[in-house]
């Protein structure tokens, strides 16, 4: 990953000018033509690196791994890593409403034709070809509640698609309202969103809080909108639908999570498409399941949200994050400056209260990288005692994703690691340093 100082500059405008800017920093690799059938593949083995690639009987460019780490992030922004998950937060906390609404700056509207479009079959098992950075739009039936998030679209052919959607997650919310009144639920779906509102969308706001909003405040109110369908969605995408998710119509679905496992077969609504529209010479934009980019979205804003409301309760704590062996989703590392001694089990505890979905966490001290895999081993082999230093819960609520656990009740055990010294002889612990 290159790890260039970024000089402060602008937020992005679209995928395009993301695209520019990791070009210049050398971020982006060129991968020529190959068979649609192939872009799985040069996607896998490409990492974390972003890339773009011709598709073979295709048009339309296919870009990738655009938002894979914290730096495509903070790239995206024109600030340093660090600064980014502060103006996160502070954009997460204040959404800000776009002061106009004008025109929709694409081509179209045209018949919706999903078929044009370069959309792979990624795995194997997968039940088809997955549209898989889809941002969707909705509103709720009365008008009054607005939802941005992130979603995969199977295709069914050229206007039609099985939308996935995790079953309470405000999506689903707006879609059970608009069927219990006997309606389909309109949407919008953008692909090669701007990254800033894919970031925004990947953040599970509160019910009520437009993530749209979100991504018009992190780029500090630089957003141009539209209004599509009675919506008002950001621009600067590079293809956008418009359509309904039907309350009367569903399709058997099966897809790989973000841990790179099967998920287990599901019946799913079918979204139609009414309209399309194209920016000029437009890229698609895709996301491999279970890669190094599907994770990154998923956990970035668990990861920012939980280290807030732990900072909050414990001021010593540093950085949590979500760890790479873990999926960056099962495991978490909090790194604290330890002010009491039972400062490593109170964060253990309230991790596993904050975020359900943790299997396990260690609590490591300041001068231990929580991104270091090695170094953090090293603190559990000089700093950890399994008889003293241990927590261990049974019959906690977990992931379901995580196929040890009951999958009736979603219940597990957990555990939690304190590898911090004793505050007492904390020089018996002191790392030797070069002189």
């Amino acid at each position: 990953m290159c790890a260039a100082t970024i000089v402060a500059v602008e937020p992005v405008r679209s995928l395009r000018e993301h695209l520019l800017r990791l070009r210049r920093a050398g971020e982006l690799a060129e991968h020529g033509r190959a068979k649609l059938g192939e872009v799985p593949s040069v996607v896998a083995r490409s990492g974390k690196r972003a890339g773009i690639v011709d598709v073979e009987g295709y048009s339309i460019p296919f870009a990738f791994n655009t938002l894979s780490s914290g730096w495509h992030a903070a790239q995206a922004l024109g600030v340093e890593e660090a600064e980014f998950r502060s103006r996160f937060l502070d954009a997460v906390a204040n959404p800000r409403k776009p002061s106009s609404v004008g025109d929709l700056e694409l081509r179209g509207p045209t018949d919706p034709d999903l078929e044009a479009l370069p959309v792979p079959k990624y795995y194997e098992g997968d039940a088809g070809r997955y549209v898989t950075s889809s941002v969707v739009f909705a509103k709720s039936p009365d008008g009054e509640f607005a939802n941005a998030s992130m979603h995969r679209i199977r295709i069914l052919d050229g206007r039609r698609g099985v939308i996935r959607m995790v079953e309470n997650r405000h999506l689903h919310r707006l879609y059970t309202e608009a069927s219990s009144a006997g309606m389909d639920l309109k949407i919008v779906v953008e692909i090669g969103a701007n990254p800033l509102v894919e970031l925004s969308a990947a953040y599970q706001a509160p019910f009520g809080s437009y993530e749209a909003w979100v991504a018009n405040s992190l780029a500090g109110d630089t957003m141009n909108f539209a209004e599509v369908g009675g919506i008002e969605v950001p621009t600067g995408c590079e293809v956008l639908l418009e359509g309904r998710i039907r309350r009367d119509a569903l399709d058997s679905d099966v897809m790989v999570d973000m841990l790179g496992l099967y998920d287990k077969p599901r019946m799913q609504p079918i979204v139609e498409f009414d309209r399309m529209y194209l920016s000029e010479n437009p890229i698609f934009r895709g996301l491999l399941a279970g890669g190094a980019e599907h994770r990154f979205l998923m956990s970035f804003p668990v990861e920012v949200k939980l280290e807030q409301q732990l900072r909050n309760m414990i001021p010593g704590v540093r950085r949590v994050v979500l760890t790479e062996g873990g999926g960056r989703w099962l495991h978490a590392v909090i790194q604290l400056e330890k002010r009491m001694e039972s400062d490593p089990r109170t964060a253990i505890i309230a991790a596993f209260t904050y975020d359900q979905s943790l299997k396990m966490v260690t609590v490591v001290d300041d001068d231990i990288n929580p991104e270091d895999p090695e170094d953090v081993e090293f603190a559990i082999a000089t700093r950890f005692q399994p008889d003293r230093d241990l927590i261990v819960l049974s019959g906690m609520r977990g992931s379901s994703l995580d196929p040890s656990s009951d999958q009736a009740t979603l219940t597990t055990a957990k555990w939690g690691i304190d590898a911090t010294a004793p505050m007492d002889s904390r020089d018996r612990f002191r790392r030797a340093r070069i002189a």
